[in-house]
């Protein structure tokens, strides 16, 4: 393992390469993400500040601003005022006004990296808490949401929880491997074909726009029939849906395999004895992965088996270690460097009219995670995620209570609110049960 360099200021986190590669994205589109819970009434705002205050204080890296330097690290901002964590947002109708709320950015270079919106209708709050990918992944982003819960139910407590040092590099994940397999030369990801990118039009991509797809309980006992006939997994069934979905929308020519970018938790490698909060560190453990699938088929049952088929061989290969390698080696080279190659696959992009939509599916949030109060229930929860830059899409999925939200953010008017609707209802329409 190639070890970090240490010229760090006294005090400050070093910022492993995970993190300096989501903070060097920022050049290809928005990374902040977006725990939303509904409420069927409203929270203490004075609770919840306190509550943000102490997550801080337990977190130092959610009260740091990121430093480029050729080392990069996180420094911690002393007193981020309580009030300027939790904003409130007054509305007569929370559908149509949370896309707004969840393209309120978080700025890592300034800090702090987590911010708290109250979207307030009447008797009842919709909460959404909005971190920076630099600082964690979705897997984070739930632990986060956890421990801010915690922190309400406690607010009047005098203690503080205290922080404990973390190694927030991919070390743990790595060590869980032979050297071997740490230093064999993996294949280079091949350049996705001319033309696979979602169909944009003129202007740019600077307005960020969401839209939400979530569906009945019915929906995901029918994926998960459809799967089962064919030995597939939910995500098999969601990821053959959205290719279906992308085909029909781009039109790629059939026959030559196409990639779509699918993220894995790279915690799943870490040993079964680590402890619950080990597991759920609030950092970056997650990096995507290419899988090719073959254009040509409009039935789902087709796209199932290969979708199945493809997923089975990467996860017999160790799916995101690669990419753990790479990352690891390669970013202790200097942050110039990692912004360099995030320009390069821009520009080669570009050039080719060519983003790889990506599929997160960040799978169930627990109820514990979302227990705020025992006299406040939660009527829905759901993550948004990253907006990639036109013509890039990524497709959120999670569930909860037993149905699925699908989310998409992207930017207009590169892409219209009307073309993104269109192919959200063609996702869903491709969707066993829809």
């Amino acid at each position: 393992m190639i070890p970090q360099m240490n010229n760090h200021p006294s005090g400050c986190i070093p910022a492993p390469p995970m993190d300096q590669f989501n903070y060097a994205l920022q050049s290809v589109g928005d990374q902040s993400m977006h725990m939303v819970i509904a409420f069927r009434g409203l929270l203490d705002e004075g609770h919840l500040r306190t509550a943000a205050t102490m997550v801080l204080a337990a977190v130092p890296v959610l009260g740091s601003r990121f430093v480029e330097c050729d080392a990069p690290y996180w420094e911690y901002l002393n007193g981020c005022a309580p009030d300027a964590l939790v904003r409130i947002h007054h509305s007569s109708d929370p559908c149509r006004d949370l896309p707004a709320v969840l393209t309120l950015p978080v700025n890592p270079a300034t800090g702090p990296q987590l911010c708290i919106h109250l979207l307030r209708t009447g008797g009842k709050d919709t909460l959404c808490i909005t971190v920076h990918h630099a600082a964690m992944d979705a897997r984070g982003l739930l632990a986060c949401t956890r421990l801010l819960a915690e922190c309400y139910r406690n607010s009047g407590c005098s203690t503080v929880l205290q922080a404990e040092p973390m190694d927030r590099s991919l070390a743990a994940v790595l060590s869980q491997f032979p050297e071997s397999a740490r230093t064999c030369d993996w294949p280079a990801p091949e350049d996705p074909p001319a033309g696979w990118a979602f169909p944009t039009g003129s202007g740019g991509g600077s307005t960020r726009d969401f839209s939400l797809r979530t569906l009945p309980v019915s929906s995901l006992d029918a994926i998960k029939r459809a799967g089962n006939r064919q030995g597939a997994t939910v995500n098999d069934v969601l990821l053959a849906a959205y290719f279906l979905a992308l085909c029909t929308t781009i039109g790629p020519p059939p026959g030559r395999p196409v990639p779509v970018m699918v993220s894995i938790d790279l915690r799943r490698y870490l040993n079964d004895t680590l402890s619950l909060s080990q597991k759920d560190m609030i950092c970056n453990q997650s990096v995507a992965f290419a899988v090719h699938m073959k254009p040509g088929s409009q039935s789902l049952e087709d796209m199932i088996a290969c979708a199945r088929d493809a997923m089975q061989e990467h996860m017999a290969n160790n799916p995101g270690i690669a990419s753990a390698v790479d990352l690891e080696s390669f970013g202790y080279t200097g942050f110039a460097r990692i912004c360099e190659r995030v320009q390069r696959m821009k520009t080669a992009n570009d050039a080719r009219n060519a983003n790889p939509p990506f599929l997160g599916n960040i799978g169930i949030i627990p109820e514990e995670v979302v227990a705020f109060s025992q006299d406040i229930p939660v009527a829905h929860a759901f993550i948004a995620g990253i907006v990639i830059d036109p013509p890039g899409i990524a497709l959120g999925v999670t569930t909860f209570r037993d149905r699925l939200t699908l989310t998409i953010g992207y930017g207009s008017p590169a892409i219209s609110h009307e073309t993104m609707e269109r192919f959200m209802d063609t996702l869903v329409s491709y969707l066993p049960g829809a």
